[in-house]
Parts: structure tokens; C-alpha cells; sequence
């Protein structure tokens, strides 16, 4: 089968199809002998066969494509008889052709109300799994069974490793309709530009904000993972104007691993610089260290009074934050502060001096930059 939804299929659907063209083809050579329409067991039999399409992801363009090609190779048949006997050829174009075009009509209609009857069924029950689905990974991550069983009932590998993709572009604002309508357009945008397919994707929405679990690939390292897909998110930044800003979580498994990636990806968003004008995107691997400190608390207070020993100073205190800045270059914050050289070296031995620190000992290098950052973001301002 060269038709388009039919190439890729399996051995038994592909069986399945066969005995249901082959049935197709008889029906309608009996209606056209008997002259009749089609009984209600044959419509049943019709409908049955669409609806096993749904499952066996044929798409319904494509069903309906092959209704035209049947159609057309039959009457193609018919007037190569009405060729040899030309007796034939009125009854051909007067009697058979309205009888072929109708009876195929009546049968593409009854396989797409049936088709998409079933496709609807089925979104509803996709629905309630993934509902499920977001109750054990928000509530219960460690029903490790549940999660299972829902991944499984989504057709999808729950030993796939995942990352979550969190999105804001105030959904929660819309009527449930519109939002729902919204989010499904938002699926086929990160599917297109991760390049995956739109039925790998599990989609919730979280806090207002939509969540999107993307499989990464086997054997991916994290770091990798959360390169590939800061690249792809700022593609899906520059393509939707609706959206506010995405975050990126870390690529994770399992229940407690989904729940850790969408708060991770939730997170990178708070915490984004208030007015921020360059870019959507702000991956957790970002703030990864900062988090970290401000889990432990003595470390977080350790770090915090270094800066603050420079409060009493503030020119000090905008010297250091340039000099981190700038990359620690130091022409560079000496014409960003419009200062002389020698008079930045001042001020750093300064800070050096008040805080018993070294700017050029690595260890003191990364506590400063932490230190500075947490101070930016408690303050709401300065780069991410």
C-alpha cells in the first residue's frame, strides 16, 4: 500500500484491511445486483472497521482518499467493458455510475461519523487517563503502580526519561473551551519544534501554567538534554507572541521525577528577572546552585552576609556586582562604572580587604557570584 497513513502499518492491521476492502468490494457488487441499499448489518460492519482505524492510528484523510481511489479503479473497470461491448456503455454512464458515486458517498459518510465518534471516545478517556496521571504525579509520586499504569494506558515507555516544559501564556485567563482549544494548539508547537510526535507528549496545566513531559533519548546525558531543549524552547519563544515566558526543568524519571521537572521548570519562571526584555526562556540548570543553597539554610545565610558586609558601602557593592557582570574583566567594569583602572583596583582591594576575600582564588570567585546572584534575584533585578 503506497497510500499516505498506510506505509508503516503493521502485519495484522495491514491483514485487517485487506479482508475489509475485499468485504468493501463484495457488498457493493451485491447492492448493485439487488439494486438495494445497504442493510443495517453491513452499516454495522462499516462502523466497526472505522472504528478499529481510530486505533490503528489510520488517519481519516487517508481512509477517505482510499474510498476515492476504490471508487475510481472500479469505474475505471467499467468503462474499460463498456470499451469491448459497447451495449454496455449506456447502462454504464445511466445506471451504474449514479449507483457507484452514491453507494461509495454513503459509505465515506458512515466511516466518518463512526471515526470520529471513536476519536472523540477516545479523547475523553485519553483525558481521564492523563487526569489520573497528574494526581500521581502531584499528589502520590510514590505510587509507583498507578504511574505505571496510567503511562501504560497512554500507549507510552514509563522508562523513558523525561523533562518537563513549563509555559506561560495566561491560560488560566481563558474560558475552559478557548484554553483547552489552546493547549492543543501549544502540543503541536512543541512537538514540530522538539521534533516528536504530538501523541508522545503528556500535557497538563499546573498553577495556570501548561506543563509538557518530553521524552529525551535514551542514554542522553542531563546536561545535553537541557541543551537541546533550551535550543528548541527558544524556538517555540520566537514563534508564539502569546507567550509570556517558558521554563525548563531537568530531565528526570518516574512519578517523583516528572513532579521535580515541572517544579523545576515552574521555578526558573518565578524567578526570572522582573521586566525582563531579552528572551523567554530560563532553564533551572541556571539556578541550580542558588537552589541548592537556599535549601540549606546556614549555607544560605553564610553566603548572604558576605554582600551584606558591603551594605554600608553601596559603591562598593556596585563595583562588585559589575565586576561579576563584566566576566571579572577589569577594563571592561572600569568603563562600564566610567572609572579610571587604577581607581577599580582600589575599590577591589577594598572589598577584598572587608570581606577577607581573594578574586583571584577560585573558591571565593564562586561563592561571590552566588552571593551576588541571590542577592539580584531577592531584589528582583539583574541578570539571570
Amino acid at each position: 500500500m503506497k497510500l499516505d497513513g498506510y506505509q508503516a502499518l503493521a502485519p495484522a492491521v495491514r491483514d485487517d484491511i485487506l479482508r475489509s476492502v475485499a468485504r468493501s468490494a463484495d457488498l457493493w457488487f451485491a447492492l448493485l445486483l439487488a439494486g438495494a441499499t445497504p442493510a443495517d448489518d453491513a452499516m454495522a460492519e462499516a462502523e466497526n472497521s472505522a472504528r478499529r482505524r481510530v486505533h490503528q492510528q489510520v488517519p481519516l484523510q487517508s481512509i477517505l482518499r482510499a474510498f476515492q481511489l476504490g471508487a475510481r479503479e472500479i469505474w475505471h473497470a467499467c468503462t474499460e467493458l463498456a470499451k469491448v461491448d459497447k451495449a454496455l456503455a449506456g447502462e454504464m454512464l445511466f445506471v451504474i455510475s449514479p449507483f457507484l458515486f452514491d453507494h461509495f458517498d454513503d459509505m465515506a459518510q458512515i466511516f466518518t461519523n463512526a471515526y470520529v465518534g471513536e476519536q472523540f471516545k477516545q479523547e475523553r478517556w485519553r483525558d481521564a487517563i492523563v487526569q489520573q496521571l497528574y494526581a500521581v504525579v502531584f499528589h502520590a509520586p510514590t505510587d509507583h503502580a498507578g504511574f505505571t499504569d496510567a503511562i501504560h494506558a497512554l500507549g507510552l515507555d514509563a522508562t523513558v526519561p523525561r523533562l518537563a516544559l513549563t509555559i506561560d501564556a495566561a491560560l488560566d485567563k481563558l474560558p475552559p473551551e478557548l484554553r483547552n482549544r489552546e493547549i492543543d494548539r501549544l502540543t503541536l508547537s512543541v512537538a514540530r519544534h522538539f521534533q516528536v510526535l504530538p501523541e508522545t507528549l503528556v500535557e497538563v496545566l499546573h498553577h495556570g501554567r501548561a506543563v509538557f513531559w518530553i521524552p529525551c533519548g535514551r542514554g542522553e546525558t542531563i546536561s545535553r538534554c537541557d541543551r537541546t531543549a533550551y535550543e528548541s524552547a527558544q524556538k517555540i519563544g520566537a514563534a508564539e507572541q502569546g507567550i509570556r515566558a517558558i521554563g525548563v526543568g531537568l530531565m528526570n524519571q518516574g512519578a517523583a521525577g516528572w513532579a521535580a521537572s515541572a517544579t523545576e521548570g515552574l521555578r526558573a519562571i518565578e524567578l526570572a528577572p522582573r521586566g525582563a526584555t531579552v528572551g523567554k526562556v530560563y532553564r533551572y540548570s541556571s539556578i541550580a546552585l542558588e537552589e541548592s543553597v537556599r535549601a540549606t539554610a546556614n549555607v544560605l545565610r553564610y553566603l548572604v552576609s558576605l554582600v551584606e558586609q558591603l551594605d554600608n558601602e553601596p559603591e562598593l557593592l556596585a563595583t562588585l556586582t559589575t565586576f561579576f557582570a563584566q566576566g571579572r574583566r577589569r577594563r571592561t567594569t572600569a568603563d562600564a562604572l566610567g572609572i579610571h583602572p587604577n581607581t577599580l583596583n582600589y575599590r577591589l582591594e577594598r572589598i577584598e580587604k572587608m570581606l577577607g576575600a581573594s578574586l583571584d582564588d577560585a573558591a571565593w570567585i564562586a561563592k561571590l557570584d552566588i552571593a551576588i546572584s541571590l542577592r539580584q534575584r531577592e531584589s528582583g533585578g539583574g541578570p539571570v
